[in-house]
């Protein structure tokens, strides 16, 4: 039988503290608060009593995820302290973290409290809000409901008060240290980390400051808030599903690796790059390599991508100004610059909804074409895979299906495949009788 959460109202927890701490004469060091060590009130109360912080960064991403899906307003949390409803799902996104672990290193919450019972004090406000143990209370309320017997100690609850004076800011910044600590502590998931660590940015903490209360560099904060941006755009602009967070837990190194690589672009440059990682995570379960492995196609290959792209459907990448280059080829395309072709037209295809998953299919195409033709360079194989490929596809033509319009084009094309291949064909024979001198 499931836990039920019973909410007393605020002056009754606050009262109910209040008398237990003036009749407890013990206390334990504390040493996260304000930078310097404290030693705290030790009281027990009943288990009913702690009320779940909502705004505990752990459970941030089931929380949005929740309210999507129910049609919650986007505050149903954060303004849901008091709401027994709002703290029964509380309860059970918690006692789902309480029963999971980190293989070979941390053990579920709930298996240590079934073999040690509470250990340490859960830390909670005068209010009766737990600041730090979230998911051992959860883990005690489940355990207790299931067998008050057996678990008879956890009728009570052993806390750890903060001083009445502590602020927001102070109750943030202990369970950001508590969390933060090298430690055997269940990591937040990685979306909840960069919440934590941008919200925390946006409060106005200097970046020495915030580098300190992480234990992170420069350098890993800016990458955890681009990866974070990015997550949101491709959530809210392609997507359609604004903080359903739980739909990306599984992409980290992909945003990470989209915050790095589009970071450097500008204009229609960047967005194409970003369009293109957005339809590579689309298809992330079915590529038949890892993610990693795509990071070029949407950084220093972007630019071959998006021409090789263009050329599969035809698209005329609109001219905008001068451009350097004279090899003649139309789909050349510099991500970088400012000048030559546009590329918006690629841009409304790629934004097209309907065309979506024939797009996906062609880019995924590409890259993989591109990622085999660098394997190629490096063991000399390139030019005889390009061959039997482009030999294989126009094995494939179907002439009797062409429309009839398109009869000019297809000789045009035809002709400029027979060129090349007299063109390759004549260094064949140069390069096989040079072969032929140099062994005689």
């Amino acid at each position: 039988m499931a836990y039920t959460v019973n909410v007393e109202p605020a002056h009754i927890r606050e009262a109910q503290i209040a008398e237990r701490a003036t009749e407890s004469d013990k206390t334990e060091p504390f040493y996260e608060y304000q930078s310097q060590p404290y030693d705290l009130p030790v009281i027990l109360v009943p288990l009913g009593l702690p009320i779940y912080r909502m705004a505990n960064f752990r459970t941030r991403t089931a929380q949005q995820a929740y309210a999507r899906r129910e049609g919650k307003p986007a505050d149903y949390f954060a303004s849901g302290e008091e709401n027994e409803a709002a703290q029964q799902r509380q309860h059970e996104f918690l006692l789902k973290y309480a029963n999971t672990g980190r293989e070979g290193s941390v053990a579920p919450i709930i298996d240590v409290l079934k073999a040690e019972r509470q250990r340490q004090p859960i830390l909670i406000t005068r209010r009766g809000v737990v600041v730090n143990g979230n998911r051992r209370l959860a883990a005690m309320r489940s355990l207790f409901e299931e067998d008050p017997n057996l678990y008879r100690e956890f009728a009570t609850v052993k806390c750890q008060l903060l001083p009445a004076t502590a602020t927001e800011k102070d109750i943030v910044e202990v369970e950001v240290r508590l969390q933060m600590k090298q430690r055997t502590e269940l990591d937040y998931d990685w979306i909840n980390e960069c919440i934590a660590i941008r919200e925390l940015r946006d409060s106005g903490r200097p970046m020495k400051e915030l580098m300190a209360l992480m234990n992170k560099k420069k350098v890993e904060i800016d990458d955890a808030i681009n990866a974070l941006t990015e997550a949101d755009l491709y959530l809210v602009e392609w997507l359609n599903r604004g903080g359903d967070y739980e739909a990306i837990e599984d992409a980290k190194q992909l945003f990470f690796d989209i915050g790095e690589n589009v970071k450097a672009k500008t204009g229609d440059a960047q967005e194409v790059s970003r369009r293109i990682a957005w339809l590579l995570a689309d298809r992330r379960s079915k590529l038949k390599r890892r993610v990693y492995d795509f990071k070029p196609m949407f950084g220093k290959k972007a630019d071959e991508v998006a021409a090789k792209l263009a050329e599969r459907f035809g698209v005329e990448l609109d001219e905008s100004g001068p451009s350097d280059d004279e090899d003649g080829d139309d789909f050349a395309v510099d991500l970088g610059g400012n000048t030559g072709p546009t590329l918006r037209p690629l841009i409304s295809l790629m934004d097209d909804a309907t065309r979506r998953d024939e797009v996906s299919d062609q880019l995924v195409e590409v890259c993989e074409g591109i990622i085999e033709i660098e394997r190629d360079k490096r063991d000399g194989q390139m030019p005889l895979n390009l061959i039997q490929s482009a030999n294989g596809k126009l094995s494939e033509v179907d002439m009797t299906r062409a429309a009839p319009g398109s009869l000019d084009a297809i000789g045009k094309q035809l002709d400029a495949v027979q060129a090349n291949v007299d063109r390759l064909r004549g260094f064949l024979e140069r390069q096989r009788a040079e072969t032929k001198s140099g062994v005689a």
